[in-house]
Formats: structure tokens, C-alpha cells, sequence
């Protein structure tokens, strides 16, 4: 009678078994995750705290993970950043995903037929992430880049994103009442952001002026695969009082409708009516 693995059989399953995993390597991972947009540097007192690891251990890690070229010291402080290895890790992670492939022409399309830089970004928990992106030419160009981060509910590309959740899920992902508003057009709790999101899911897109930054207005809709779940949103984005309303409401609008349509046709999504309801 042969021996059974274990290792090979727990590779089956899709849950990982606690006891295999490696204190050490995940340790230095959690160390990469508690850098964020409002926490670009820390010193290692700060991050033994946050993670309640002895400071030995995290200096030990700290070096290695420097010496990996995953986070780098702050000239003339005692603070760590992230460095390019743990960036480019990032954005091999955005260039893998599938609907990367598919967006790219479709985004180039877009952008020319209308003019204006268009975007493709997918929902991380309470941000969106910028995976694909095409600048317009000749007129206002779109300033963020491959891997740019924005609060979902303090974007048009977020909405159409967040209206695909129910109410329970949306209370699960923002727990607390209140939300930190950009700009007046912003919701700033959860009631009224979940008022917002009810008009986005009927209209199957979503429009909105100032909703994020003054000046700056966007067209969004998702983009669906197989499952007919929300997997990403497209939009374009253009400067106030440069596009006339009949256009925003027609060519924009139509355009950007078609290009959700068009990828989600990439996914295997096949219901279109859901996308497409535009009056």
C-alpha cells in the first residue's frame, strides 16, 4: 500500500491549511500590506506595533526584505516605502488579468471615437484600481496611471461597480454610517451613497459632474463576465463646460455603453439588456 502525500492532497482543495503556512514569509508579507495611500512610511517601531511582532523580528525582515528590493529606506529618516520590486509585482498582477488583454484596443477605440481618455478599473474592497487606460490625444488628458488607487464610492467608476451589491453587502463593506466626501456631489454616508447606487442599477450606467474632483466629469458603466457579475467598469472622463449636454447624453454615453458591451461580450457575458437601458 502506498503512502498518501498530504502536501498533494491539501494542493487540491482550494482552502489553504493553516498548518503549512510559513510565519516568517508571511510575516514579511504583512509587512508590504500596511503600506498604503495614507500610510507611504513607516519606521520599524511603527510596524512592530501594528503587527505586535518583536522588533528583532521585524528588523531581521525589514533587511530582507530591503535586500529583496521590496521596500527601501527614506533618505535622511529611519522611515521604510515600498520599493519597485513590490510595485512591479503590482502591476504584473493588473498586466495578467485577462480583461487587460481585451481593453486595451477597446479602450483605444473608445478614446478615439470620442476623443477624451478613457479608463478601465476593477474594485479592490473599498477602492478601484486603474488596470488599463488610454489618454486622449488632442484634449484634456487623464492625469492617473496603471495601479492608481480611488476610493469607490468617491468615483463614477466605483458606482456602477457597487450598484451590482446589495444593500447587505454594501453595509458589510462600509460599516461605519459616514464617508469621507470629495467634493459636494459626493455621498457622505452609506444611506445616501445606497440612494445614488439604486439610480446607477436602474439607468445601468452611471453620469456624474464634480463627483470627485472639481472640473471633471465622467461617464461609467460595468463590465460583466459570464456569471453576470460586475467584474470591472470603462468610462471616459472630460473637463466641464467643454462638451455640450446632447453630446454627453448621446455620443459619450452611447460610446461608452457599446465599449462595456464590447467587453463583456469578451467574458462570455451574453445579457446585454442589463447594460444597455439608456432614457
Amino acid at each position: 500500500m502506498h503512502d498518501v502525500d498530504p502536501v498533494a492532497i491539501d494542493t487540491l482543495s482550494h482552502e489553504p491549511d493553516i498548518k503549512y503556512i510559513v510565519p516568517g514569509l508571511k510575516r514579511g508579507l504583512d509587512i508590504l500590506k500596511i503600506f498604503n495611500r495614507k500610510r507611504v512610511q513607516m519606521n520599524a517601531p511603527e510596524i512592530a506595533k501594528e503587527l505586535q511582532v518583536p522588533r528583532s523580528t521585524i528588523f531581521r525582515l525589514l533587511q530582507t526584505l530591503e535586500y529583496m528590493d521590496l521596500i527601501e529606506k527614506v533618505p535622511n529618516t529611519s522611515n521604510y516605502k515600498l520599493a519597485a520590486g513590490a510595485l512591479g509585482l503590482g502591476f504584473e498582477f493588473l498586466a495578467s488579468l485577462e480583461i487587460t488583454d481585451f481593453a486595451n484596443p477597446i479602450l483605444e477605440k473608445l478614446s478615439n471615437r470620442t476623443g477624451l481618455s478613457a479608463h478601465v478599473v476593477i474594485r479592490d474592497k473599498t477602492d478601484v484600481v486603474f488596470i488599463a487606460k488610454k489618454s486622449a490625444k488632442l484634449t484634456f488628458s487623464s492625469s492617473v496611471n496603471i495601479g492608481t488607487r480611488l476610493p469607490a464610492h468617491g468615483t463614477v467608476l466605483g458606482r456602477v461597480l457597487l450598484a451590482d451589491l446589495s444593500k447587505a453587502e454594501l453595509k458589510k463593506l462600509y460599516p461605519e454610517s459616514d464617508l469621507v466626501g470629495f467634493s459636494k456631489q459626493t455621498p457622505e454616508s452609506v444611506d445616501k451613497l445606497s440612494q445614488v447606487l439604486e439610480l446607477d442599477r436602474v439607468n445601468g450606467y452611471a453620469i456624474s459632474e464634480a463627483y470627485f474632483e472639481n472640473g471633471i466629469g465622467s461617464i461609467a458603466a460595468a463590465i460583466r463576465d459570464g456569471s453576470s457579475k460586475a467584474v470591472a467598469a470603462i468610462n471616459v472622463t472630460y473637463q466641464l463646460g467643454t462638451v455640450e449636454e446632447s453630446v454627453i447624453n448621446g455620443l459619450l454615453l452611447e460610446s461608452v455603453l457599446a465599449a462595456a458591451e464590447e467587453l463583456s461580450r469578451q467574458l462570455n457575458y451574453s445579457d446585454q439588456k442589463a447594460i444597455r437601458n439608456v432614457g
